[in-house]
């Protein structure tokens, strides 16, 4: 008997090991019949995204203008973000690590007037305490937020036209100018002649945060008149306004008198703008003496 019962059950297990071995040649059978048809599948959805990819670069064309710059006064820092074409309707700015960090689209009579030409976007201000180490810590956290790199822009015309783009970000930050003239020993704003006012700085030749060189390519003076103040709506500011770019060895500036009123204060800036863009403003102030 107990022979008989394990030759019955060696016979089961032949059975199942024989069904088993029918079932994998099956699937081994229809794995060959069918391999030529999914092969062939691949193939042809291989070839839909390789076509539908070549149309997409043909239908592809450049903005006009792309940038990324980080400005510096001497209590804040901010990005600046400028975009130039024609006809765009939708834009979408991206980090170096494919980060999506702006995302803009037209709608309704902005479209139908044919889009947007240019755009100009800055962020709001980081504020840092500079008697603090580090610049309070917040310099650092703001440049871990931009990392280095580039930056990729993308966007579309109204007519369906893809536009791309890119620029280059970098923390090489210029130092502060440092204005020597005109200069107050007090807290009032120093009396400068209308006729004889000459604004000037030393050299920018190191960065913000260290003695590192740094390359300067232009200087802007700009000129603000802030008293009185324009409630004229469409004049462009509420104070009469002047800029001029200078070349980087130029360090003085004589302002016409044909743009000062006697009796007057005004605010002006000294820009440093280095090779990638990225700028640091240092503020003075005057008041004009006068009859």
């Amino acid at each position: 008997m107990i022979m008989l019962k394990k030759k019955c059950f060696k016979s089961k297990r032949t059975i199942v090991h024989g069904f088993c071995f029918q079932m994998l040649l099956g699937a081994v059978a229809f794995a060959l019949l069918t391999m030529p048809a999914k092969a062939h599948d691949n193939h042809e959805r291989h070839e839909q995204r390789a076509k539908w990819t070549r149309g997409h670069q043909e239908n592809e064309q450049p903005w006009g203008a792309t940038s990324i710059i980080i400005e510096t006064t001497d209590n804040d820092i901010e990005l600046q973000v400028f975009v130039d074409g024609f006809l765009w309707k939708s834009l979408q700015v991206f980090t170096p690590d494919e980060r999506r960090i702006f995302n803009l689209s037209t709608r309704r009579n902005i479209k139908r007037q044919g889009g947007l030409s240019e755009l100009f976007f800055a962020s709001e201000p980081t504020h840092y305490l500079e008697n603090e180490p580090n610049f309070d810590g917040t310099i650092d956290e703001f440049l871990a937020r931009f990392p280095e790199g580039e930056y990729e822009f993308e966007g579309s015309t109204v007519d369906g036209v893809q536009l791309s783009g890119s620029a280059t970000l970098t923390h090489v930050l210029p130092a502060l100018p440092e204005i020597t003239a005109p200069v107050s020993d007090g807290d009032d704003p120093p009396m400068v002649d209308p006729n004889n006012l000459v604004i000037e700085w030393e050299p920018v030749t190191t960065q913000f945060m260290s003695d590192d060189p740094v390359e300067i390519i232009e200087y802007q003076v700009i000129l603000d008149q802030e008293d009185p103040i324009r409630d004229v709506p469409w004049i462009d500011g509420k104070t009469r306004r002047a800029l001029i770019n200078l070349p980087p060895d130029v360090t003085r500036f004589k302002v016409p008198p044909e743009f000062l009123l006697p009796n007057t204060s005004y605010a002006f800036e000294i820009m440093a703008i280095e090779a990638s863009g990225n700028s640091t403003i240092s503020v003075g102030e005057f008041f004009t003496s006068g009859p």
